[in-house]
């Protein structure tokens, strides 16, 4: 995925020192019962995975190792826009004078 001026700059606006709105995100995407919830609205796609319907184990194993690779995949991506969010654009000698004037505090 090839992430344009344009995209890191809305990433920017959103998520730079705002790991809340990823939490958020993450709420969405992978929700969590926690037995909060009010009886009957839980909500998690997972639940509808129709694992007595499966003509063997394996198969049961291949899709539970597809839902654990889907998971990883959706936190690794929210990882990463909170990577692309907090990069500073900076050219490298202004990178030098920052740090500079860091360690000299």
């Amino acid at each position: 995925m090839r992430i344009t001026e344009s995209d890191l700059a809305i990433l920017k606006s959103l998520f730079a020192e705002n790991e809340a709105a990823l939490k958020t995100l993450r709420k969405v995407f992978l929700p969590e019962i926690t037995g909060d919830e009010p009886v009957g609205q839980i909500i998690d796609l997972w639940l509808t995975l129709p694992i007595d319907s499966y003509k063997d184990a394996n198969e049961a194993v291949i899709n539970m190792k597809a839902r654990n690779l889907t998971i990883t995949h959706i936190e690794q991506c929210l990882v990463r826009l909170l990577s692309l969010a907090g990069k500073k654009n900076e050219t490298i000698e202004q990178t030098k004078r920052r740090l500079e004037q860091d360690s000299s505090k």
